[in-house]
């Protein structure tokens, strides 16, 4: 038989590395030092001006400590950082860390793996298969979006203003470097200068043109409303823009912020808390990692937080509920 790979708490101490796995994430390191073995940075888990968290490969593994929560003394994991930031068990931390890197580590015989006790979390999978990730470029960013695909992906399928939407959109044209092949997609801005971006057949984030010296930057998006003290907060800028349209304006009163993924959860919680903001409204997904998102804003931010996921109930999103909402009418 051949060779497997064993997915358990050992593999992911052994083969991965805190830094590898926090830029996955988007988060990239603000300073190094001791020849690449240590890094700070801007913590994952809230809004901070200051790198607080810190990470380095010592004793033959990677741990962290983010000095600003002081939960963590020195001891901790990759299994530990995931379970912190992604809200799940271990089992669950060592799925994710297997759809990262599904061919990293060593493969062991048949015969050894018969030989191991049963660990609750170890996990069998096929023997290594080599793939290169796909690069993606972008060429140009205009302020205008003029392509009639991408306004027809936007009324057509989404159901969206376009009238509305496009003063928060660009125009992105981008080549796979690897193809050579270009493509137009819609690009929606976050608060790192990098690009969330949607059409049909492409969902993913863009790093933003002359910008060789970092990777491509996960983040909050932020846009100010007419009012004080109130700030809508969703999950992707779709649900925003779905919202637009509902209420037919183009700028909502309260101010928004777009996760643009449910990583950033606590980096927009401590946003939120830094503006006193009195009432809190969430959009959230209806699914478990929407649930677990929602739970984390009102055990962080209290009964100022008001969920409005009952608006489309039984329904993923809003932008879901809305085209079903156009398709009956």
């Amino acid at each position: 038989m051949q060779p497997k790979i064993i997915y358990n708490s050992q593999w992911a101490k052994e083969n991965i590395s805190i830094p590898e796995l926090l830029s996955c994430f988007g988060h990239e390191p603000v300073s190094r030092s001791k020849n690449g073995n240590e890094h700070w940075y801007i913590s994952p888990f809230r809004y901070e001006q200051e790198p607080s968290f810190h990470t380095s490969y010592l004793g033959d593994k990677w741990i962290w400590n983010d000095f600003g929560r002081g939960d963590v003394k020195g001891n901790g994991t990759v299994l530990g950082f995931l379970q912190l930031h992604e809200m799940v068990g271990i089992s669950e931390a060592l799925q994710i860390l297997k759809n990262l890197f599904p061919y990293r580590g060593t493969p062991v015989s048949f015969d050894t793996i018969r030989k191991l006790p049963l660990f609750k979390d170890v996990v069998i999978e096929k023997s290594p298969q080599s793939k290169k990730p796909e690069t993606l470029v972008i060429e140009s960013v205009n302020e205008k979006v003029w392509d009639k695909n991408l306004i027809g992906y936007l009324a057509g399928e989404r159901c969206i203003n376009h009238k509305l939407a496009l003063p928060y959109l660009v125009y992105i044209e981008y080549t796979n470097a690897q193809t050579g092949k270009s493509y137009q997609t819609l690009g929606f801005a976050n608060e790192s200068g990098d690009y969330e971006c949607r059409d049909k057949y492409f969902k993913g984030i863009l790093k933003a043109p002359d910008t060789p010296d970092r990777n491509t930057a996960k983040d909050i998006s932020f846009i100010p409303g007419t009012e004080e003290k109130r700030v809508a907060v969703f999950e992707g800028f779709m649900d925003f823009l779905t919202v637009l349209t509902i209420k037919n304006v183009p700028v909502l009163p309260v101010d928004v912020v777009v996760l643009n993924m449910v990583n950033m959860r606590r980096r927009a919680i401590d946003f939120i808390r830094s503006q006193n903001y009195r009432s809190v409204y969430t959009f959230f997904d209806n699914d478990s990692a929407g649930e677990k998102t929602t739970q984390l804003f009102v055990e962080e931010l209290g009964d100022k937080v008001r969920p409005q996921n009952h608006l489309y109930g039984g329904y993923k999103d809003y932008n879901q509920y809305w085209q079903e909402q156009q398709k009956s009418s």
